[in-house]
C-alpha cells in the first residue's frame, strides 16, 4: 500500500480524521446494542470496561427477560458483536506555529 486513502476523493486525512476510535465508540455513556454467541440481544449504555468486558447499564424495562433491566455485565469471550448506535469523535484543536 502507498499510504493513499482509495474511499471517496482520495484524501487521506480526510475519512481517517473523521471515523471514530474504539476508545470514542466505546466509552461512558454510549448506547450500544451487544449480540452475544448465545444468540441474545442486550442494548444499554455503557458504564465501564475492562479487558475482561463490558457493563452495560440496561434500559429495557418492558421486556420480558430476566435481568431486562439494572446492569449487567458481558465478558468479552460471550460477545459477538457490539452496534454502536452514536458516537462522539474526539475534538482536536491544531496548534499553528508563528
Amino acid at each position: 500500500m502507498d499510504g493513499r486513502d482509495t474511499r471517496g476523493n482520495g484524501e487521506k486525512d480526510g475519512w481517517s480524521t473523521r471515523a471514530p476510535r474504539v476508545s470514542d465508540a466505546l466509552k461512558r455513556g454510549v448506547m450500544v446494542s451487544v449480540a452475544t454467541w448465545g444468540g441474545r440481544r442486550i442494548s444499554g449504555r455503557i458504564c465501564d470496561k475492562e479487558p475482561y468486558g463490558l457493563l452495560l447499564d440496561v434500559e429495557n424495562p418492558e421486556a420480558d427477560v430476566e435481568g431486562s433491566t439494572g446492569y449487567v455485565f458481558l465478558p468479552w469471550t460471550s460477545v459477538d458483536q457490539v452496534s454502536i448506535q452514536e458516537t462522539v469523535t474526539r475534538r482536536v484543536k491544531y496548534l499553528r506555529d508563528g
